[in-house]
């Protein structure tokens, strides 16, 4: 699991158990935690039915930051009463670290091209 941090506040994890390994992009379901709730009021919307929150600091279960070189963001989708999903992105991860971190999706990048 990965932690998510707003203003050193850790405010979810994730699996990040999506990626584009060419672009060096992780995402996943977001799993936020109590603390989360407190950023609500902060959010940016994108329409009536998807906010977004940006600045994230992304570290390992072991406290790696991980370097999101075009960033890191939450999104949330739905109305604020009816939340369908909440969603996370590192976008810009560089090698060889997201290969260190993501061997699966480089592996499954790989695979469509053999055969």
């Amino acid at each position: 699991m990965f932690e998510f941090w707003l203003d050193d506040v850790l405010v979810g994890h994730s699996k990040l158990e999506r990626g584009d390994a060419p672009m060096g992009v992780a995402f996943g379901h977001f799993l936020p935690t109590k603390q989360f709730e407190h950023f609500r009021v902060n959010a940016e919307s994108l329409d009536k039915e998807s906010r977004r929150w940006q600045n994230l600091v992304v570290k390992t279960s072991n406290g790696q930051i991980i370097e999101c070189n075009a960033g890191a963001v939450i999104i949330e989708y739905g109305s604020p009463n009816d939340i369908i999903g909440i969603e996370v992105s590192c976008l810009g991860i560089g090698y060889p670290l997201y290969e260190d971190l993501f061997p699966h999706h480089v592996k499954a990048y790989k695979e469509q091209f053999e055969g």
